[in-house]
């Protein structure tokens, strides 16, 4: 790359942030580079589009890679407000000559996921497989339109997964350091251009 380092800013929620797993272990700190991970557990696109120009704009990056909308789906909220509140977010970094990297998020393992006690406090759990899809869908959609790299989590983390989807996760939503290291590998390909 030569000169300077690239800077770039991670936005999300428990899964960028790196929750139930060692401090090291995130699938960010994986990553070359000045990275700044302002993932925050429960967040969501609200609470992200909120922060945008604290964690975004005022840490002046060169690229800005966002992924939230699973705590928005479980509350029940809208697939339309989290792709508006996801495209109001791209659409401020561009203004701003921020390079975007629109992230489709690692897809839950829903029978692991079912099977924990604060499931049922959740009123779009039961709705999320397709609610899910649907969004990473939208994702992928706009990042081709508007030529962008887009970092699909969803795509690529069956094909490392093979020996049992489920040993990857803590709770069926948040990956363990098994599954942040292959996060990590997904994203230096994707992102860095580093081969597996």
């Amino acid at each position: 790359m030569g000169g300077k380092e690239k800077r770039t800013v991670f936005l999300g929620d428990s899964i960028t942030e790196g929750y139930g797993v060692a401090r090291g272990a995130c699938w960010v700190d994986a990553l070359p580079g000045d990275n700044i991970n302002h993932g925050i557990s429960g967040d969501t696109t609200d609470g992200m589009l909120r922060r945008f120009t604290a964690h975004v704009l005022n840490e002046k990056p060169d690229q800005v890679v966002i992924m939230g909308g699973i705590n928005d789906l479980s509350e029940g909220k809208s697939l339309q407000s989290v792709q508006k509140n996801l495209q109001t977010m791209y659409e401020q970094a561009k203004r701003h000559d921020i390079d975007v990297v629109p992230a489709v998020c690692v897809m839950p393992d829903y029978t692991m996921l079912l099977e924990n006690d604060w499931a049922d406090f959740y009123p779009g759990v039961r709705k999320l497989p397709e609610q899910l899809d649907a969004l990473a869908n939208w994702i992928r959609r706009y990042a081709e339109e508007s030529e962008l790299v887009c970092l699909d989590f969803a795509r690529f983390f069956p094909k490392y997964t093979r020996d049992g989807y489920f040993r990857y996760f803590s709770d069926g939503v948040h990956p363990n350091a098994r599954g942040h290291a292959i996060m990590g590998m997904i994203a230096k390909e994707l992102l860095y251009d580093t081969q597996i």
